[in-house]
């Protein structure tokens, strides 16, 4: 069974969606009616997003991009291709990045 606050945003979605459909004009932006949808869909919205933006249990997003996972992890950038490559053997967190070091400095120059 729905809750009054589902059956209220969705039925008036459901209105307005029927009235556009019908060629009906939307109400003026002034107007009450006007307020109580923008509230409404505002609120949708946003729970649609924190549904669709949040991709685990814990929160965190996908993908590693993260600012300072180098740092943090202990690895340093510097130093030849090679001797980071090596470096990278060590697993772990601290080897992910000296890899991705790696990559980024044996990377090719893009042209132009």
């Amino acid at each position: 069974m729905q809750t009054f606050k589902q059956f209220y945003t969705e039925g008036l979605w459901a209105n307005i969606n029927a009235k556009k459909k019908r060629g009906g004009k939307s109400s003026k932006k002034g107007s009450k009616a006007y307020k109580a949808a923008k509230k409404a869909g505002d609120k949708l919205e946003a729970t649609k997003e924190s549904v669709t933006s949040e991709n685990f249990k814990d929160g965190k997003k996908k993908g590693k991009s993260r600012p300072g996972r180098v740092k943090k992890s202990g690895a340093s950038c510097s130093g030849s291709v090679t001797s980071l490559r090596k470096k990278a053997k060590a697993g772990g967190e601290k080897g992910k990045m000296y890899h991705w070091c790696a990559n980024m400095k044996g990377g090719k120059k893009k042209k132009s």
